[in-house]
């Protein structure tokens, strides 16, 4: 279900700061989530809200792919089909307001693209403002089961996935590449 994608992605900003909470049932994410609109946005519980900018977004590049821009996230990837764009939000440890922004996509048979910017609204990565890691790309499952790119910059942290979370096997290298290696930021966050 793309909606339990959308709360781990927020939980993911957990060690940045942000106080560990139990993660809820699908069907609780699905009662919490049916309906919501664009420019709507929703308390998940647990100190955590999330704000839809658009559902099935399409940006044609006029080769199947489409251009996938964060509306407040300033950061666009390329993806091979129609996107969600959203936002969650929540306070850090130290009560620092973070915010995860996410573009992503799913297949019928479940292989997930997703690209995932986390800021803090004190432009530090976290409580200690560590320097930004090195980028990485790693496989991740035996056999692999996704393939995830990590970027960090002085403000942000990053993350891409393409991952098979059910029938769809993982899409061809050249595709997976061309996801992971399309992303550019645009600017700086909306706060």
């Amino acid at each position: 279900m793309r909606y339990r994608l959308m709360l781990l992605l927020a939980l993911a900003a957990m060690p940045l700061g942000c106080a560990r909470r139990a993660e809820p049932s699908k069907a609780q994410l699905a009662r919490q989530l049916a309906g919501i609109q664009p420019g709507e946005e929703r308390d998940m519980g647990g100190g955590v809200s999330m704000k839809m900018h658009r559902l099935q977004a399409a940006q044609p590049l006029g080769d199947g792919w489409h251009l996938a821009t964060s509306t407040e996230g300033a950061f666009s990837v390329e993806l091979p089909l129609s996107f969600n764009d959203f936002r969650t939000r929540a306070q850090t440890t130290d009560r620092v307001e973070l915010r995860t922004h996410t573009v992503g996509a799913k297949t019928p048979g479940l292989l997930a693209w997703t690209a995932t910017c986390m800021v803090r609204r004190d432009g530090r990565l976290g409580p200690s403002a560590p320097a930004p890691a090195p980028e990485k790309v790693e496989l991740q499952g035996t056999p692999p089961r996704a393939h995830v790119r990590h970027l960090e910059h002085d403000d942000a942290a990053c993350v891409l996935v393409v991952e098979a979370q059910g029938a769809d096997p993982l899409p061809a290298e050249a595709d997976r590449l061309r996801f992971l290696r399309s992303f550019k930021r645009t600017g700086q966050p909306v706060w």
